[in-house]
């Protein structure tokens, strides 16, 4: 009886064949970047994977009070951004006086603070920056002083749906630059 011939894939065809299916993998896997830019340069600030109810967080010394006011961001699931928090010490023009439907107006730490609010962010968001208002953004541990490191300059905060291989690539030309 002669035996019957056994199929078999070459191991450079089955090495081939699972780098197919990785690349396939890594285009298909989205998640959600906060990016920060300059305008109208967009020479970019700050660019890292952020996850639903992650927040992050903006300070600065405020105009006409003169007192730092803290402004809290989130993401929801679907990579929508949203006004979650913000302290300020002092009442003023410009500044909150009221909570309004759901939020929770509260005084703690020598703070006033509305909580609970959850105010729909059109993206992207133009920010403006100064070099003499004390402009910080604050992610996870990472506070970067935008003040001191841009000056007077207009930002644009942006959430971006995006691939693993295009996040990467992303970040390496940005490093070239």
């Amino acid at each position: 009886m002669k035996n019957k011939p056994h199929f078999y894939l070459p191991r450079f065809v089955l090495l081939l064949l699972l780098i197919i299916f990785f690349i396939i993998f890594l285009t298909n896997n989205f998640f959600y970047t906060l990016v920060i830019k300059t305008f109208p340069e967009e020479r970019i600030i700050f660019q890292k994977k952020i996850s639903p109810n992650q927040k992050f967080a903006f300070l600065y010394v405020h105009s006409v009070a003169q007192t730092p006011v803290w402004e809290f961001f989130e993401i929801d699931n679907e990579g929508k951004m949203f006004l979650s928090e913000t302290h300020f010490y002092d009442h003023g023009a410009g500044l909150p006086y009221s909570a309004f439907g759901e939020e929770i107006f509260v005084r703690e730490e020598n703070r006033f603070k509305i909580k609970n609010m959850h105010r729909k962010i059109e993206l992207p968001l133009f920010y403006r920056i100064y070099s003499d208002r004390g402009n910080v953004f604050i992610f996870e541990n990472q506070k970067i002083d935008l003040s001191q490191r841009i000056g007077d300059a207009l930002l644009t905060i942006d959430i971006k749906r995006i691939n693993t291989v295009n996040y990467f690539l992303e970040n390496i030309l940005a490093e070239e630059k």
